[in-house]
């Protein structure tokens, strides 16, 4: 307010009643006058007894304000006030005074200073009492949710929300937010990814020193700690840019169990203005957006603005006189309501959401500040409500919760709520002393749906599954979309493990009848791993992890279509996640090796070249076979740079050998699926050759029948593109697989492989013998070379170079050995005249 000269007389009753005294009287703060020269008060208005707890005749004793300041800021304040007063300066500072019961309030004193001829004539301001600021300015909270993956829906969603938004795992990982959270915290956007740890976000405000002073990171740990509470709280936080936001945050939780938490950030500067501006001006009043009303001190309605009209649906004259329970929703019971009165009285104010219902009977969110208003003697003389239509977003805080806990395509349960609810199940089973099955089901080939027929053929596959196997499953129970291809099934209450195998049945048998996917005929089936509870596991991360032990046990069985866990099963995939890590470093480290077993030339019995076989020595388990990591090098991609180097290696080592001995020799090199489809095999195949020097024509590429048929025309366009540097071709393992003679013709191979299973066949039965007679006439047919893999006796050799087989590699004559030991093997080698017998 405005200073006066100052009179030794001066009280109360020489200020202007009326309109203006009763003005003074409801501001919120303490109005006071005091002389420039000794600080003695010359008038307070009734506030400062209700805020510090003295009458006015203590204040206008001498030496009254400095006596009462607190000790640690007197010195400073009182300092401070006299240069500034000296100066003609209005100023504004805060401080602490003692108040008469003790108390430390925190005051704001806006202080204008009246000059008249360069002197200071008047002095006077206005006391705020912002103590509770103060206490609210250290308890920022961040709240954390859970939440899966994010929707474009709910991006759309959380992008037009007028409020800023944050959704926190349980883990304390980022999962969701928008632009406005971005605009409020004032984050870098690269700091903003998905699953940005809490302390990384903390620690930046903390760093620029908006907690206040002290060690960042000991503010990083203690809002670590009250976030790790994860308790509902709502606050309200003045940013460095002069804007107020309301910061709300609520856990999540799922089934009774914590979810993490999901946090608010309302622009509510507008409303804090109105707020402290409506007692002085009633045009703030009409034009807020805000809904305001005035009750007197019995809490019936005496003013209402336009935004209330607008938001509730009433009409001024509708609610005048009336209590606001005319707007009561029913959802707050009688005892939200005294609490909420009990805090207006002992405080002063209340702010919180509540719901209401409007006229149309439509129920609505709101949030909703009450402030009371005291007469001179402290009485209550009005109410003011200020509140602003939250619904918006409490609907798409919602939405937020089920795109957190529900598979987006096929709005089953996702991992996290699967999770939830077989925890839960544990719980009702331990009581009941009962057992739970967990059946996690790999959908096959829905992979090669999505590359052939689209995303959205395999989407509808996934939704038709879900159609069939939904009605099978009791309400008890679940079904949950566990990830990408894997489904999973809580059964509860099994009598017995058959329970289980029964449920597995019918689950695979709805897979029997193909699906009709928009005129696409669609195949489809599945494995299944199974885990029962108590004997599998106890808690849920055990129970999964033992299921999915179970499942890759189901897709590695020939024909398996579901397993039960079993111990021994662990132990696997614990020594698989052993070679799975140490495949890594294993090319690093230098533990692979390539061996080389010779090929030989049936009619002359010289060595024509040999194939490539890569070893593992591991530093714990030994020579690890490649039967046991190749897979899972496939599974894990690590294949592409294992095969690379095998490749090259292979390619330096043939051209070493021919150099030396002047010969042609043509090193063999397997090639898996994976490499096959890698888009720059053909480019990494020409530079390995350039890198090494060997010549195209003394490389042989061997692929299996399955490479080929998976992708024909894949493979026929990277065949032949090598096949112009000069590189050959080979189909190893021929007669396993399901290749077609019109398929086969396309490609442009030079040698058939005989597998060493029909091999091993001849002279002992009949279907297999008759097999190997065939592929040597189908290569003959097609002008191929063919050469028989596994050859362990001369009777398979004879048998062989009589039917007109062109060659040969196995134990008769070799095993896979050591670079060192095979050139010995080239230099000591002596072909023989037929029939071939050979001396080493």
């Amino acid at each position: 307010m405005g200073a006066r000269t100052t009179r030794a007389g001066d009280d109360e009753n020489d200020l202007p009643r009326g309109g203006l005294r009763d003005l003074l009287s409801r501001i919120d703060g303490i109005v006071w006058e005091a002389d420039p020269l000794t600080f003695t008060f010359t008038y307070v208005s009734p506030a400062a007894e209700r805020i510090l707890g003295y009458p006015a005749a203590d204040w206008r004793v001498p030496g009254f304000w400095a006596a009462h300041v607190h000790p640690d800021d007197r010195e400073r304040v009182v300092a401070f006030c006299v240069s500034q007063t000296e100066a003609g300066l209005n100023h504004d500072f805060e401080y602490r005074m003692i108040a008469a019961d003790g108390r430390t309030v925190w005051l704001q004193d806006a202080v204008t200073v009246t000059v008249e001829n360069g002197e200071p004539v008047g002095l006077g301001g206005v006391m705020t009492d912002i103590t509770e600021r103060k206490e609210l300015a250290g308890a920022l909270q961040e709240k954390h949710d859970a939440l899966a993956r994010e929707s474009a829906y709910l991006k759309a969603v959380l992008q037009h929300m007028p409020q800023g938004i944050s959704v926190f795992d349980e883990t304390l990982r980022l999962r969701h937010w928008n632009e406005g959270m971005v605009e409020v915290l004032n984050f870098p956007p690269e700091v903003l990814t998905e699953g940005a740890c809490f302390d990384d976000l903390v620690r930046i405000p903390a760093q620029r020193g908006e907690y206040g002073p002290g060690d960042p990171e000991a503010h990083v740990a203690r809002f670590r700690t009250l976030a790790l509470e994860f308790r509902e709280h709502q606050f309200e936080r003045p940013r460095p840019n002069g804007k107020v936001h309301l910061v709300c945050g609520r856990p999540m939780h799922v089934g009774g169990a914590l979810a993490g938490f999901v946090t608010t950030y309302t622009d509510i500067t507008s409303h804090k203005k109105i707020e402290k501006e409506l007692r002085l001006s009633d045009t703030v009043f009409n034009h807020s957006t805000m809904g305001i009303s005035v009750t007197d001190a019995a809490r019936r309605i005496v003013k209402v603005n336009p935004a209330f009209c607008a938001i509730t649906g009433y009409d001024e004259d509708e609610v005048v006189g009336k209590t606001h329970a005319l707007l009561s929703s029913g959802l707050q019971d009688a005892t939200f309501y005294a609490a909420m009165w009990r805090e207006v009285d002992a405080t002063g104010s209340w702010s919180g959401e509540i719901w209401n219902r409007r006229k149309s009977g439509e129920l609505y969110a709101e949030h909703l500040s009450i402030k009371r208003i005291l007469d001179e003697a402290g009485e209550v003389v009005n109410y003011i409500g200020i509140f602003s239509d939250i619904s918006h977003y409490k609907i798409a805080q919602d939405r937020i919760e089920q795109l957190s806990f529900f598979d987006a395509l096929t709005g089953l349960p996702n991992r996290a709520l699967l999770r939830d609810r077989l925890q839960q199940a544990i719980y009702t089973a331990e009581r009941r002393n009962s057992r739970i099955a967990v059946l996690l089901i790999d959908l096959d080939r829905l992979s090669h749906v999505n590359d052939s027929l689209g995303h959205r053929i395999g989407d509808l596959l996934l939704l038709r599954v879900k159609a069939r196997w939904q009605p099978m499953i009791r309400a008890s129970d679940t079904l949950s979309r566990h990830i990408g291809d894997e489904f999973a099934v809580i059964v509860e209450d099994i009598q017995d493990a058959q329970d289980a195998a029964d449920m597995a049945e019918r689950l695979l048998g709805a897979l029997a009848r193909p699906f009709d996917l928009e005129g696409h005929e669609v195949s489809a089936s599945a494995r299944i791993g199974i885990s029962v509870f108590p004997s599998d596991g106890k808690v849920p991360d055990v129970l999964l992890k033992n299921a999915d032990v179970a499942l890759h046990h189901a897709k590695a069985a020939v024909g398996g279509r579901f397993q039960f866990f079993r111990e021994e099963m662990n132990q696997a995939a614990t020594e698989r996640l052993l070679i799975e890590s140490s495949l890594r470093q294993a090319l690093a480290r230098n533990e692979f090796r390539v061996f080389y077993q010779p090929q030989l030339d049936l009619a002359s019995g010289r060595i024509k070249g040999m194939e490539a076989l890569v070893r593992w020595r591991h530093p714990e388990l030994g020579i690890v076979s490649p039967a046991r990591f190749i897979p899972i090098a496939e599974e894990t991609g690590q294949i592409i740079d294992i095969g690379k180097w095998v490749l090259r290696e292979a390619c330096r080592q043939a051209r070493e050998w021919n150099a030396d001995a002047g010969s042609a020799l043509v090193v063999a090199v397997n090639v898996s699926a994976k490499q096959f489809e890698h888009g720059c095999f053909a480019t990494q195949v020409r530079q390995v050759l350039e890198e090494t020097g060997l010549p195209a024509h003394q490389l042989e590429l061997e692929i299996t029948e399955s490479v080929i048929m998976d992708r024909p025309d894949h493979v026929v366009s990277v065949m032949k593109e090598l096949r112009e540097l000069g590189v050959r071709f080979s189909i190893d393992d021929f007669g396993t697989g399901y290749s077609s003679l019109s398929q086969l013709k396309r490609f442009p191979i030079d040698t058939l492989k005989i597998d060493q299973s029909f091999t091993r066949d001849i002279g002992l039965d009949e279907g297999g013998t008759a097999i190997t007679r065939a592929v040597i006439a189908l290569g003959h047919s097609l002008r191929l070379q063919v050469v028989a893999e596994g050859v362990e006796t001369t009777e398979q050799q004879r048998f062989l170079a009589q039917h007109g087989c062109h060659g040969m590699q196995g134990y008769l004559f070799s095993r896979p050995v050591e670079p060192a030991a095979f050139g010995a093997l080239l230099s000591m080698h002596v072909p023989s005249e037929l029939p071939p017998e050979w001396q080493i």
